[in-house]
């Protein structure tokens, strides 16, 4: 078992030290939420509400974006999970704007000031999705992932939110390590579906697969420190991603997170260098998950 775990990681840090050493593409990049995988290790509930506070940043273009995301999780069927996802956004774009950065995205019937603002603050794109276990052939159980975000954002907050319809498909797989740490190994393909792209040309959605690897310590309830990896490639345009995150309790039923991620890739392709988020979790303990199998039921 051991043997086979270990090759499992070398051959993904083997794809790993492939995708670092290929060219850089130069083209944007939308930015996405991860999918919210629960992790039965950390005693994640199904039924949690989660508010994260954001703070997105580019030093090279002056762009700063802060943003208010809420996040409802709800129980689906015995193991799966249904979430959506609301956020309020404020971003300044300096003096450079989206059709100075990228003016090939910009559609034919924006006009010629578009966008004219400076400072825009709007609601972004709502999103609704699905995690649960699936049995697959000879990777025997993995969890799928559905995410599809809503036309109801602003393309004047873009690559933030926009009227694009993204869906991803994503699968997961989970390796238990030495004591309480699990891997989690992520691969999954993104589609952007029709949608009214007044301002935006089609050149601003492009589709594309991801994987991605997350290591995680946990200790006890909603005590977790993270480490991950993301690798975009959207027709040739790449993004790179490291992230560190760290989940502490602050109550039976509450827990408090921090997490910064860089940017790893050219200047051009990311929305912004850099991302912290100082998120506040709030969870049922009716339907918190765990690796304990519950003890078998005693009949007289």
């Amino acid at each position: 078992m051991k043997s086979a775990r270990h090759r499992i990681l070398l051959s993904f840090l083997a794809l790993l030290g492939g995708i670092l050493a290929s060219s850089p593409a130069r083209a944007q990049l939308p930015h996405l939420d991860p999918i919210p995988w629960y992790a039965p290790a950390d005693s994640t509930s199904r039924l949690a509400l989660v508010a994260d506070l954001d703070r997105f940043h580019d030093p090279k273009f002056s762009w700063n974006l802060n943003r208010i995301l809420l996040t409802a999780i709800l129980p689906a069927g015995d193991d799966g999970v249904f979430f959506l996802r609301i956020s309020h956004l404020t971003f300044d774009t300096a003096e450079v704007p989206v059709r100075s950065r990228w003016p090939w995205v910009i559609g034919e019937d924006a006009g010629p000031q578009w966008p004219g603002e400076q400072r825009v603050a709007s609601f972004g794109r709502i999103e609704v999705g699905a995690t649960a276990p699936i049995k697959l052939p000879l990777v025997s159980r993995v969890d799928y992932g559905l995410a599809l975000g809503l036309p109801t954002g602003s393309d004047r907050v873009y690559p933030w939110s926009s009227t694009s319809l993204p869906f991803r498909l994503e699968l997961r797989k989970n390796y238990a390590l030495k004591g309480r740490t699990r891997l989690g190994l992520t691969g999954g393909y993104l589609a952007h579906l029709a949608s009214g792209r007044d301002n935006l040309d089609d050149a601003a959605f492009p589709s594309g697969w991801h994987i991605g690897a997350q290591l995680d310590f946990f200790k006890g309830r909603a005590g977790r420190l993270g480490l991950a990896y993301d690798f975009h490639d959207r027709q040739n345009r790449r993004s790179q991603i490291a992230a560190l995150q760290v989940w502490l309790p602050w109550s039976a039923d509450g827990a408090v997170g921090f997490r910064a991620a860089r940017e790893l890739q050219g200047t051009l392709d990311r929305p912004a260098a850099w991302y912290f988020t100082f998120s506040v979790r709030l969870d049922s303990p009716r339907y918190r998950l765990t690796d304990t199998p519950p003890a078998p039921e005693i009949v007289p």
